[in-house]
C-alpha cells in the first residue's frame, strides 16, 4: 500500500514537506527521504522540504510560513501555469521549444 511501491509510475509533479523531528511511527522522515530518492531516480519532478525541529504538526511560525510559501510556489508553477513548465518564454511573450 506504500506509495514507494509505485514511484516508477508517478509522473505528476509532487511536493513533499516533512518535519525533521516527526515521531509519528507511520510517517518517520526516512520514509519521505526514500520516496523522494525513488521518485528522483525514476525522473519524476519532485521537491523535498524538511522543516527543522518540527514534529508531525508544524508549530513554529517560520515553519508554517515556509510551508505555505512552498505550497503556493509549487501550485503556481505546476497547477496554475502548467503549460509553462519546461517551456521557455521569449521577451516578447512567445513560447519557444521546451528546455531539456
Amino acid at each position: 500500500m506504500s506509495p514507494f511501491n509505485f514511484a516508477d509510475k508517478i509522473k505528476t509533479p509532487i511536493l513533499l514537506i516533512h518535519g525533521e523531528a516527526d515521531n509519528n511511527s507511520g510517517t518517520f522522515p526516512i520514509q519521505s527521504e526514500r520516496f523522494y530518492n525513488a521518485l528522483k531516480g525514476h525522473g519524476a519532478t519532485v521537491r523535498y522540504v524538511v522543516l527543522p525541529a518540527e514534529a508531525h504538526g508544524y508549530a513554529a511560525r517560520e515553519s508554517v510560513m515556509h510551508m505555505l510559501w512552498e505550497m503556493n510556489t509549487w501550485l503556481d508553477k505546476y497547477v496554475k501555469n502548467p503549460a509553462s513548465v519546461g517551456a521557455v518564454t521569449t521577451p516578447d511573450g512567445a513560447s519557444a521549444a521546451p528546455v531539456k
